[in-house]
């Protein structure tokens, strides 16, 4: 009986010299990954692909069988020895970051399935809110043209019908600010913004990753007093946004509707 609890107790102790630092890398290597990206050390497919979608389920994994065999392993020798030996804590932890790192990703595969690929959101597929040449310019490293990909309208328009052009009875002078404020509230970085043109254009930032958006609001006064207000959210990367320009877009047509408040 002896010899048993000495095996259980060495191979409980090196486990724990393997697991307690698996349980402080795993969770820091997902904080690194996106504060890496997001500061721009390294791009989205190291970041993203590499380290968060194939590198991490390996840690998380690891975390789970690790944390699962010392479980079992001090329950053995609890009946064996009848009693604990330290440590108890650490399997429990183990597990607890395991869970998140499985609900992380069973959340991200849940949100990219049900959520169409559409990375250019406008309320006017038609004739959408355009950028000028300066904006361009200062948009850096961006994969993807600030050009209107027609082949997203089918999908909107299948996904997101209720998306369209916003008619308020409003001046379009008082609009423009309203909507420019929002922006302001919202944490957009506003790039040109002129009143008489009835337009400005700005950029947004992810929080996790720091994946960035560019956006163009149009402001138009039509011929019965009313105003038209159109808006245009894209993604700067070719990766799945999982709806969040499409979330900008309604939210600010909310509250520039009336349904909403700003934030």
């Amino acid at each position: 009986m002896d010899t048993l609890t000495n095996i259980l107790r060495l191979a409980i102790q090196t486990l724990g010299w393997i697991l307690a630092p698996l349980v402080l890398v795993t969770p820091l290597w997902f904080l690194v990954a996106a504060l890496g990206t997001k500061l721009g050390f390294w791009g989205y497919e190291f970041g993203l692909d590499w380290m968060t979608l194939e590198t991490g389920p390996k840690l998380v994994l690891a975390c789970a069988v690790a944390g699962l065999l010392m479980t079992t392993l001090l329950i053995t020798h609890r009946f064996v020895a009848r009693r604990w030996i330290g440590m108890v804590s650490l399997p429990v932890l183990a597990l607890v970051v395991a869970g998140a790192g499985f609900a992380g990703r069973y959340v991200y595969d849940g949100l990219s399935a049900s959520r169409p690929v559409v990375l250019d959101v406008t309320t006017d597929a038609a004739e959408p809110p355009h950028f000028t040449a300066a904006y361009a310019s200062r948009r850096g490293d961006a994969r993807r043209s600030l050009d209107y990909d027609p082949s997203f309208a089918a999908a909107q328009a299948e996904h997101y019908p209720h998306l369209t052009s916003l008619v308020i009875e409003q001046d379009a002078s008082s609009a423009f600010r309203e909507a420019l404020l929002y922006a302001r509230d919202s944490g957009w970085r506003i790039g040109t913004a002129s009143d008489s043109a009835g337009m400005f254009e700005a950029g947004a930032e992810s929080l996790m990753y720091g994946f960035r958006d560019d956006i163009s609001v149009r402001v138009r006064a039509l011929e019965d007093g009313r105003t038209q207000i159109d808006i245009r959210s894209l993604a700067q990367q070719p990766v799945h946004d999982l709806g969040r320009n499409a979330r900008r877009v309604e939210q600010f047509l909310a509250v520039m509707g009336g349904e909403g408040e700003a934030g």
